[in-house]
């Protein structure tokens, strides 16, 4: 810690926590971009994986619960992807496990290149549909493997996110299905890093603290959303993105 500060973190760090928080919840409520991979891949950058990962929790749980009140018919969508769900849960446990052993390098790098996959999934093309049939087939892996990466990464929107896409599911499931998911990834992830001492006192005060900067970030996004270009801004930052996780690997694979 280069400076005095509170909770563990020096004044210059929740200075950039706090406008990483909005800037991440801005581009939420402009363009629909995913939360979580936003934040991570501006706050690795300054206090590495470990230390990002605990402080998207709190707000990135909010804004979960929140998606999946208004979408309503909670239940009916949780028995039909009960096992995407609950598969999630032994991937974060494994996932975490290997956050907790192995070297942050190579987990950093494992994020760089799941943000450039998202960057690339973003812009391909929709059209890939899966039958029907193979639906509560691959519930189950991707369940797992979502949590593996998330609780490796932080990163919660793959191979999820394409798996619920391909189904065709009207809007509205969908955004009640992956924030379902979401919910029970963000809440094993906190068991898990309160658990592993990774979010503790400080990183909880935090990002409690930093729900209203979330809150005004969103709205913000949402009011400018309305007299500008969602699509262009989406371009912008989706570039933004992908060099941010190109610069996540090649400043690991340099060091």
């Amino acid at each position: 810690m280069d400076e005095a500060g509170v909770l563990g973190y020096s004044y210059i760090e929740l200075s950039l926590i706090a406008a990483t928080y909005f800037f991440a919840a801005f581009i939420k409520g402009f363009a629909g971009l995913g939360f979580t991979t936003s934040c991570l891949a501006i706050l690795v950058h300054f206090i590495g994986l470990d230390r990002a990962i605990p402080l998207i929790t709190i707000p990135a749980l909010a804004i979960d619960i929140i998606l999946v009140y208004e979408s309503g018919n909670v239940r009916t969508s949780f028995l039909r992807f009960q096992k995407l769900h609950i598969f999630t849960i032994p991937g974060v446990v494994l996932g975490l496990w290997l956050l907790s052993t192995a070297p942050m390098h190579l987990l950093t790098i494992t994020l760089g290149t799941l943000i450039i996959l998202f960057y690339f999934y973003s812009i391909a093309s929709k059209d890939f549909s899966l039958p029907p049939h193979l639906e509560s087939a691959f519930a189950s892996p991707v369940g797992f493997i979502t949590g593996l990466l998330c609780g490796m990464t932080g990163s919660q929107l793959l191979p999820v996110a394409p798996y619920l896409i391909s189904l065709r599911l009207p809007r509205s499931e969908f955004i009640q299905a992956i924030n379902t998911c979401f919910t029970f990834l963000t809440l094993s992830m906190m068991i898990g890093l309160t658990y592993l001492g990774l979010l503790h006192i400080g990183a909880f005060a935090v990002s409690f603290v930093g729900l209203g900067i979330v809150y005004g970030g969103t709205k913000t996004g949402n009011y400018l959303g309305q007299y500008m270009s969602a699509t262009l801004f989406r371009h912008v930052v989706l570039v933004m993105l992908l060099l941010s996780g190109v610069a996540l690997i090649v400043f690991e694979v340099l060091r």
